[in-house]
C-alpha cells in the first residue's frame, strides 16, 4: 500500500482517487476550493464517442480567428500581444493537418468509449444515484451544407465502428416525437451518453469519505502545518 496525495478535486482528481482506493492505497485529496462548484459540477455531462474529429483540424485556425473576437464562442482566446500565445498558436497551426486528424480519430473514439464504460461500471458497482443514459445524440441540420458536412463525419464514425444513422427530414418526428423541428435532415449517433455531473461528483465524494479518504482545501493544509510547527 502507498500513501498518495491527489492535487485537484475535480472529476479527474476524484476518479483518480477512486481507482487508487480500489487498488488498496491510502489517498488524500487537496483542492483550492470547497469542491461544490466549478466545471466538473456544471458541465453538460455529455459522453461523446461521436466527437471524433479533434479541434486541431484543417480550417480550425481560420475559424478560430473569427471566434477569438467573440467572448461567448467555443474557442475564445483574449487577443493580446503575448509571445507565448503566438508560439502556441504557431504550434497549433502546424498540428492542423489531415494526417494528424486521421491519427487522432481512433484514439479519441477509444477514450470516449472507455469513459462511457467506466462511468457505467462505477454506477453499477457502487449503486450511485447519478443519471446515466445511453440515449444518443440527434444532430439537426438547418442547411444542406451543414447536413453534407455532418453526414461526412457520420460516415467516418461508422467506418470506426460507431453506431450512427442518417435521418431524413420526414423521419425526424419518429425520433423527436411531438417536437416541432426546423431541419433539412439529421444524423443520429446512438453511441453517445448523458449524465448529471453534479450528482456524480456528490456520489463520488460521499463514497471516498466513507472509504477513509481525507479531502482538504489548500488553506486547511496550511493551517494544519502551522499548528504543527
Amino acid at each position: 500500500m502507498k500513501e498518495v496525495i491527489v492535487i485537484g478535486g475535480g472529476v479527474i482528481g476524484l476518479c483518480s482517487a477512486y481507482y487508487l482506493v480500489k487498488a488498496g492505497h491510502k489517498v488524500t485529496v487537496i483542492d483550492q476550493s470547497s469542491m461544490d462548484g466549478g466545471a466538473s459540477f456544471v458541465n453538460a455531462g455529455y459522453l461523446t464517442p461521436s466527437h471524433i474529429i479533434p479541434l486541431a483540424a484543417p480550417g480550425a485556425v481560420k475559424q478560430g480567428i473569427k471566434w477569438m473576437f467573440n467572448a461567448s464562442s467555443p474557442f475564445y482566446i483574449k487577443p493580446r500581444l503575448d509571445k507565448s500565445l503566438f508560439e502556441w498558436a504557431w504550434a497549433f497551426n502546424k498540428s492542423c493537418t489531415k494526417e494528424n486528424v486521421n491519427k487522432s480519430i481512433p484514439v479519441i473514439k477509444d477514450i470516449n468509449l472507455l469513459s462511457a464504460r467506466l462511468f457505467s461500471e462505477i454506477k453499477q458497482e457502487e449503486g450511485f444515484n447519478f443519471h446515466l443514459k445511453n440515449n444518443g445524440l440527434l444532430v439537426l441540420c438547418q442547411s444542406e451544407k451543414m447536413l453534407e458536412e455532418e453526414i461526412h463525419i457520420a460516415r467516418i464514425a461508422a467506418a470506426e465502428g460507431l453506431e450512427v444513422k442518417e435521418i431524413s427530414k420526414s423521419n425526424i418526428p419518429n425520433i423527436e416525437i411531438g417536437a416541432k423541428v426546423e431541419a433539412v435532415g439529421a444524423v443520429h449517433y446512438a453511441c453517445d451518453w448523458h449524465s448529471t455531473p453534479h450528482e456524480f461528483m456528490n456520489d463520488l465524494q460521499s463514497w471516498l469519505k466513507a472509504e477513509g479518504v481525507q479531502i482538504f482545501k489548500n488553506e486547511q493544509i496550511t493551517t494544519l502545518e502551522a499548528s504543527q510547527d
